[in-house]
């Protein structure tokens, strides 16, 4: 006879302090040949490189994450010219420089620069992640003993554990960016709190 199981889903979630920005910049540049493009786009990261260095983020802290050159065309259909592109993956450790870094960059490489996105994360989720598979693994646990009970049996031994997935969530009481108008025309980042989630799916034995 064929042992009885119970097989659940379990989640759970754990609250961290978010304690970097990662920054996706771009920078771009139109020409009338490639050659021109690529050159004034090399000369525009370079700046926000260098702006970026200024203000104490580290070599190891910024890399390139892709270029491109594309041709342009007008609304006729006429080709006129070329947009080369260059992106850039800055982490920064301190949350109060984000709203210096970006104004500063602007004003390197003016229009030029492009921000794809200001997310909040934490260096090491270790902590997070692992208070987030104890809180899974309870959820799961939980719902297999009342699957249990209605069966009219108790749970014997786990037979099987599988992750689903371990991702960061954006928390109820995350602040993310708070944008305000002030005279220097930063981007405050406030950090509030960010949740790291789990999913488990765990087999019991039933007796």
């Amino acid at each position: 006879m064929a042992k009885r199981t119970v097989t659940v889903n379990g989640s759970g979630r754990a609250s961290v302090s978010p304690d970097v920005v990662r920054l996706d910049l771009r920078v771009g540049h139109d020409a009338d040949d490639v050659a021109a493009a690529l050159a004034g786009a090399t000369e525009g990261v370079t700046k926000v490189g260098a702006v970026v260095r200024d203000h104490g983020v580290a070599d190891a802290d910024i890399r390139t994450l892709d270029a491109g050159v594309n041709q342009r065309w007008d609304n006729t259909g006429v080709a006129v010219g070329f947009t080369a592109q260059q992106r850039l993956a800055v982490t920064v450790h301190h949350l109060q420089l984000v709203g210096e870094i970006l104004a500063a960059a602007a004003g390197a490489v003016g229009n030029a620069l492009l921000v794809d996105s200001v997310r909040l994360d934490v260096s090491d989720r270790s902590d997070g992640l692992r208070r987030a598979r104890d809180s899974a693994f309870a959820d799961a646990r939980d719902k297999a003993q009342q699957y249990a009970a209605l069966s009219g049996a108790e749970l014997g031994a786990v037979l099987g554990v599988a992750e689903a997935g371990a991702v960061p969530l954006q928390g109820r009481g995350m602040r993310q960016m708070a944008m305000a108008a002030d005279s220097a025309g930063g981007m405050p980042v406030e950090g509030g709190d960010l949740d790291l989630g789990a999913n488990v799916t765990v087999t019991w034995q039933l007796l």
